[in-house]
C-alpha cells in the first residue's frame, strides 16, 4: 500500500520536478496559446462550485473498485472525509504561509502597488483589482481576467493540486486495499493521473501557482491519504469492507 501510493506520488512530484529542471517560469500571458483554453477548462473541475460536481462523478466511477453498495457507502464516507481533511489542511498552510500568486506579484510589478497592499484589501476589492489591471493587458482574455478575479487568494500550496492528488490517492488506496486488479480499477486510476497531471500544468500555465506549491500540495495528499489507508489495512477497520 506505502509502496504504491508513494510510486503515484512521484509520478506527480515529476511534474514541478520537469518545470524546474526546464527552467519554465509564467511572467505574463504573451505565449498564450489556443490550447490553453482547454485548460482552463480542465482547471475548472477542481474550482468550487464546479469541484463539487467532480467529487459525485468520482465517487460514482469509484463503484466499479468496490464489491458491494455497503463498500461502496463506507468509502464515499472515506472519500469525503479525504477531500475535506485535504482542503483543511490546504487552507491552514495558506494562512500560515501567506505567499503571493505569480499572477498577483506580476500584477505588483507592472502596478504602482505591492502584494501586501493587495492583500490588505477584501476579496471583492482584490478581484475589482484584478479585472481592472488585466483589462488592460491585451495578451490575457476574459476568461482568465474573471479566474484571476475568482482566484485572489494565497498560493502555497495548490488546493487545485492537492484535490487532484488526493482523488489519485484514493483510487490507488482503494484499489490495493480491496486488491482490486481489474481493468476498471486500471483504467479508472490511468483516466484520474491524466486528469492530474493535466491539473498541474495548467496550474503553473494559466499563472497561478509556482512548482513548489505543487509539490507541498502533492506532499500533503500523499501523507493523509497514507495516514488513512495505513489506518484502514488493520484488522479493526478492514472488516468494514468485507
Amino acid at each position: 500500500m506505502f509502496k504504491r501510493l508513494s510510486l503515484y506520488t512521484l509520478l506527480l512530484c515529476l511534474v514541478p520536478i520537469f518545470i524546474w529542471a526546464f527552467g519554465y517560469h509564467w511572467h505574463g500571458n504573451a505565449g498564450l496559446a489556443d490550447w490553453d483554453y482547454w485548460l482552463y477548462c480542465l482547471t475548472q473541475s477542481g474550482t468550487a462550485p464546479y469541484a463539487l460536481v467532480t467529487c459525485a462523478v468520482f465517487a460514482l466511477c469509484f463503484r466499479v473498485l468496490f464489491k458491494n453498495n455497503r463498500q461502496w457507502f463506507w468509502g464515499v464516507f472515506i472519500m469525503a472525509f479525504s477531500v475535506v481533511g485535504t482542503q483543511a489542511l490546504k487552507s491552514g498552510m495558506k494562512a500560515l504561509f501567506s505567499e503571493p500568486r505569480p499572477f498577483v506579484t506580476y500584477l505588483a510589478e507592472q502596478s504602482p502597488t505591492t502584494t501586501d497592499d493587495f492583500y490588505f484589501h477584501s476579496r471583492d476589492e482584490r478581484a475589482e483589482i484584478v479585472q481592472t489591471f488585466f483589462a488592460t493587458q491585451s495578451d490575457t482574455p476574459a476568461w482568465l481576467r474573471s479566474h484571476y478575479a475568482e482566484e485572489t487568494g494565497y498560493s502555497f500550496p495548490s488546493g487545485h493540486t492537492i484535490f487532484a492528488a488526493t482523488w489519485l490517492m484514493l483510487a490507488v488506496g482503494f484499489a490495493q486495499l480491496l486488491g482490486n486488479r481489474s481493468w476498471r480499477a486500471k483504467l479508472l486510476i490511468g483516466v484520474i493521473l491524466l486528469w492530474s497531471i493535466l491539473m498541474l500544468v495548467s496550474r503553473v500555465r494559466l499563472g497561478m501557482h509556482y512548482p513548489q506549491d505543487l509539490l507541498a500540495a502533492i506532499l500533503g495528499a500523499w501523507v493523509v491519504n497514507s495516514l488513512i489507508f495505513g489506518f484502514l489495512q488493520n484488522k479493526d477497520s478492514l472488516h468494514k469492507f468485507q
